[in-house]
């Protein structure tokens, strides 16, 4: 059984004041806001970010200006720090902090600003790192990377050490000595995991294998967020896709307890252990917003509907009101298309409160063909297969925290003793023995002269006044694009038009 939920609403987006672009207009509102975010951004690689030029760099640094979310989660990212150790590639800047600086700080049209992000954090991920077993029991263990058999007998499956990875981006201060990864836990400490053992099927764990086997296909991050007098919990993973796997459904199995883990992670569970050896989840009273790509839709079968369980319901039953919808997924005119995160039909990233939280509105950037007047959806189209979700949250705060030093971390380095010196290392080198890479003098701080401070602003600068965000580009009507000014883009009646009159609408 699941430990006891401490927050009965657990990841239901609740309140009256939830409002979903496509459902109902925003209206103003005297509280403040944080604009979270989450974006996959498809194998964006080292080569692509640490210059300016790359055309899908810059299309995702586009769709990102036209929000501007506070926090974002971008997935997909690779961490260079672990990629440099088999690849010829940069390891300084971290890619995050290149991204911001090659393409986020640019505007990428005339009526955009550039946006800074004073605070980055890149987590080691479990993606590329060799596990030493035949995990997919073809009686060959590949440890040489570049190509999908290694990547197989991967902890998590990517063709050299952090494919993949994932980055939190903030422009509000980060509690850093309280950020928590759990990238090493194990998918045997989970209680009543399902662990796949079954022989018979073409994927399964060996005894020895469940020894060592890790639960997170990337890792699972809990980054503390400074907002005002309050502290919120970004909570963000990126669960492998349910999917590739033969008979015995391991990835969706995996899938579905990776997606368990930040369930009970966030409802207090005690089980869970973090990298440094910390057990127990959030307090009860402890506000927290889930955000990434989490590879799985309500009702979805292939992760044993891991999404309805633990994102719609919780064990109590609480179900979750409408999600985020966008123009271009409601244009598609599938079943739930509207909800749709992503081309490939389907709805899987998320940015979820916590119930004491809410959401005061939220969308997904994607115009359709009919909405689009300012070429967004081509660079929609172009940065990803994925879409980016955002939300409001009414939170109260004093300030951004963006005329702070730039604080860049790649987290995850400092769990492993890799040189032997019985030192921490520090510089995300596995296997090197110069002791530098350590917290040697005991002072506990990390080697700090590979990553310059100049600061900047980081001022946000949301420009959206008025009710719906009719033409997808992420903005509610400003009455300057494609937007009349008096449509709310919103079948009220429900008889398949879109209405225009800005009112809950009585035609037939």
């Amino acid at each position: 059984m699941r430990p006891t939920v401490t927050r009965r609403d657990f990841l239901a987006i609740t309140g009256a004041a939830a409002i979903a672009t496509g459902t109902v207009g925003a209206t103003d509102t005297s509280s403040e806001t944080v604009t979270f975010a989450t974006y996959n951004v498809v194998d964006l690689r080292t080569e692509q970010v640490q210059s300016p030029g790359n055309e899908q760099a810059a299309a995702a640094a586009r769709v990102i200006q036209e929000i501007r979310p506070d926090v974002l989660v971008l997935n997909e990212l690779t961490n260079n720090r672990q990629a440099s150790q088999v690849k010829d590639v940069p390891s300084t800047p971290l890619n995050a902090r290149a991204f911001v600086e090659n393409y986020l700080s640019v505007p990428q049209r005339s009526d955009l600003q550039g946006i800074q992000y004073p605070q980055t954090v890149m987590p080691k991920t479990n993606t590329g790192v060799h596990s030493g077993l035949d995990l997919d029991n073809n009686g060959e263990v590949d440890d040489t990377p570049g190509d999908r058999t290694y990547g197989n007998d991967a902890y998590g499956f990517g063709q050299f050490p952090g494919q993949y990875g994932l980055a939190i981006l903030s422009q509000l201060p980060i509690r850093r000595d309280a950020i928590r990864t759990f990238r090493t836990f194990l998918w045997k400490d989970m209680p009543d995991s399902l662990l796949p053992r079954d022989r018979s099927t073409e994927m399964f764990l060996s005894s020895a294998e469940v020894d060592e086997f890790r639960l997170s296909s990337k890792t699972h991050v809990d980054v503390p967020i400074e907002i005002g007098d309050e502290v919120v919990h970004a909570l963000t993973a990126h669960p492998t896709p349910p999917v590739f796997d033969g008979d015995g459904n391991f990835n969706g199995k995996r899938a579905h307890d990776e997606i368990r883990l930040l369930a009970d992670y966030a409802a207090g569970a005690e089980y869970p252990y973090d990298d440094s050896g910390t057990r127990g989840g959030l307090g009860g009273d402890e506000s927290y917003v889930l955000m990434g790509d989490m590879n799985a839709s309500p009702g979805d079968e292939e992760s044993l509907e891991a999404a309805t369980s633990y994102f719609v319901k919780n064990d109590d039953g609480f179900i979750a009101p409408p999600f985020p919808t966008s123009p271009g997924g409601a244009a598609k005119s599938g079943p739930r298309s509207k909800y749709w995160t992503a081309e490939f039909e389907s709805q899987v990233d998320y940015v979820l409160p916590s119930s004491d939280l809410g959401i005061e509105r939220s969308a997904v950037v994607w115009p359709s063909e009919k909405t689009d007047k300012r070429g967004l959806l081509e660079a929609v189209r172009t940065a990803s297969d994925h879409r980016l979700v955002w939300a409001d949250i009414p939170l109260d705060r004093a300030d951004r925290g963006g005329d702070g030093p730039e604080q860049d971390e790649e987290l995850g380095q400092n769990d492993e003793d890799d040189d032997g010196d019985g030192a921490i290392d520090e510089d995300g080198e596995d296997g090197d023995d110069t002791p530098s890479n350590d917290d040697d003098d005991g002072d506990g701080a990390i080697d700090e002269d590979d990553e310059p401070d100049d600061g900047d602003d980081g001022s946000d600068d949301f420009d959206g006044t008025a009710e719906d965000d009719d033409d997808g580009d992420g903005h509610f009507d400003e009455n300057d694009e494609s937007d009349s000014g008096n449509s709310d883009d919103i079948d009220n009646d429900g008889d398949g038009a879109v209405d225009e009159d800005d009112e809950p609408d009585g035609d037939t």
